[in-house]
Parts: structure tokens; C-alpha cells; sequence
């Protein structure tokens, strides 16, 4: 091999090396950029809250269920509007949020998503994960069976993996 040819093989290996280390860690390999829709979502929506248990990320939902039996709301027919609503992600943010989706087991009856929140403007936590569970129940519309909050953050101010446990 000619030293001009080791030179390119070199340079290539090592643009490799330091592209591979340019992706963001934080977005989960297979998401997707999701961008909230421009209309509202049709039908009654939720005013309540999600509830986290700060030792376990462990989520509730307060009222989301019954919403959904009783105003059978047309956002409940799609997984990705069911969490949207749930996480309220239709509002608008302060800054230049990312929100990042991905859905697992996109043919079962019990799909899970995560939804991964950047650019979140925050001198501390760099990124917020939910990994939710739903189910289709038999009249077509999705209900939110389990979640867990897990956060990554800023560099030097704690974790940099998802955990549980708050960034200081």
C-alpha cells in the first residue's frame, strides 16, 4: 500500500471516528422528530395533570381514562395523539423544545412510546424521557395504562444516563 493511499484510508477512519461521536446521545436510536399539530385536537381535552413518583419516575394519570370513556375524544384513536394529550405536548413551549417519538410494537393492542423532551432551557436537566404503555380497548380508542419519568443531566450538574433520580 502506497503511503498516499494510507494517508486517505488514515483521514477516512478518522472522520469515521469523530462523525460517529457527533450524533446526539440523548435521542433514542429509531425516534422521530414529532412536531405537534397546527389544528387542535378533536374533542374535549384533559385538564388534568400527570402525577410522578420522584423516587420511582412511576406515573398516574389522574381522570385521563374516564375522560376517554365517558367524551370518547377523537385524539384517543392514535397512540402518538393519546400520549401527546397526555404529556400535553399540543401546548406551546417557552423556548425551542425537541420532542423526539418512538413507538414500539406499533401492531399490538398495548403499544409502549417514548417521548424524549430537549432543548428544554434548563441550566440543569438536559433531557426528559416518558416510556408509557397504553391499551386499545374495544371500542378502538387507546387508554394509558403505565409510565415512568426518567431525566438526563446537564454536564456537570449530575447523571448524564436516564435515571430516575433529579439533576442537581
Amino acid at each position: 500500500m502506497t503511503i498516499n493511499r494510507r494517508c486517505r484510508v488514515l483521514v477516512g477512519l478518522l472522520l469515521a471516528v469523530l462523525l460517529t461521536g457527533c450524533g446526539d446521545p440523548i435521542e433514542q436510536p429509531g425516534a422521530t422528530r414529532w412536531t405537534p399539530p397546527t389544528a387542535a385536537p378533536s374533542g374535549p381535552q384533559w385538564t388534568g395533570k400527570i402525577a410522578v413518583d420522584k423516587e420511582t419516575g412511576a406515573m398516574t394519570a389522574p381522570g385521563f381514562n374516564a375522560l376517554i370513556d365517558t367524551e370518547t375524544p377523537g385524539w384517543a384513536q392514535a397512540p402518538d395523539t393519546v400520549v401527546a394529550e397526555l404529556l400535553n405536548l399540543n401546548r406551546g413551549f417557552d423556548g425551542p423544545v425537541d420532542i423526539y417519538l418512538l413507538q414500539e410494537d406499533k401492531d399490538s393492542a398495548d403499544p409502549v412510546l417514548t417521548v424524549t423532551l430537549t432543548r428544554l432551557g434548563d441550566d440543569s436537566t438536559k433531557a426528559i424521557r416518558y416510556r408509557i404503555t397504553l391499551h386499545r380497548a374495544d371500542d378502538g380508542r387507546y387508554r394509558f395504562v403505565s409510565g415512568k419519568r426518567t431525566m438526563s443531566c446537564q454536564t456537570g450538574r449530575g447523571h448524564q444516563d436516564f435515571e430516575t433520580r433529579w439533576c442537581s
